[in-house]
């Protein structure tokens, strides 16, 4: 089976500072976790196969378009997290999955019709991870998903990863803690210095 994505030889160079060290790797269906100290490289090496910084060298494919959700919630000021989810779910040509359901799902029923600015940190990062549900990729990127989540949101976030794997879907996970995901996952990948050390 062809990898979802894939990095070959790939350098990343931010602000004249050596990030990615001709790094290659191959994500495909499952759970892949990626772990490493601060300044690893980690959150850029998903960029990097997200397609949102530029390789100075080295080459990316992906199978599709991926879901990036970082440790912000890059949602949109002045809509609604019902309206965010349906924007961003028509823009990648999914408008049929309901971004209600999803939000209630992750317990925000109750608040999903106010802007987004008037919700709490834990409560934006829950309607930003609702997106796993109502954007379908083939390629699901999360940079330190559990990061402002109490237990209930945390347990959501291993079911959301479970379900998109079951339906072969690949998921890149970043994160410090949180060993017991590593049982999940087909792949674990340790970086440090900007390059991969272990796989």
């Amino acid at each position: 089976m062809s990898p979802s994505a894939s990095l070959y030889d790939a350098t990343v160079v931010l602000d004249d500072r050596l990030v990615l060290r001709r790094v290659s790797v191959e994500i495909g269906p499952g759970l892949t976790v990626l772990r490493g100290p601060n300044g690893a490289g980690k959150t850029t090496l998903l960029r990097a196969l997200a397609g949102l910084v530029p390789l100075a060298r080295g080459q990316r494919r992906v199978s599709s378009p991926p879901l990036f959700i970082g440790q912000r919630s890059m949602l949109l000021r002045g809509l609604s997290a019902r309206q965010n989810l349906e924007f961003l779910a028509a823009f990648r040509g999914q408008p049929g999955t309901s971004a209600a359901d999803a939000l209630r799902s992750w317990g925000l029923g109750s608040v999903m019709d106010q802007p987004i600015e008037r919700l709490s940190a834990g409560e934006r990062h829950r309607a930003s991870l609702a997106r796993v549900l109502t954007e379908p990729a083939g390629l699901v990127l999360l940079d330190e998903p559990f990061s402002e989540l109490d237990r209930s949101g945390v347990e959501l976030v291993r079911a959301a990863i479970a379900e998109a794997t079951s339906a072969n879907r690949a998921v890149v996970l970043v994160t410090h803690a949180h060993q017991e995901v590593d049982g999940d996952a087909v792949a674990r990948v340790h970086m440090d210095g900007g390059a991969l050390v272990s796989g």
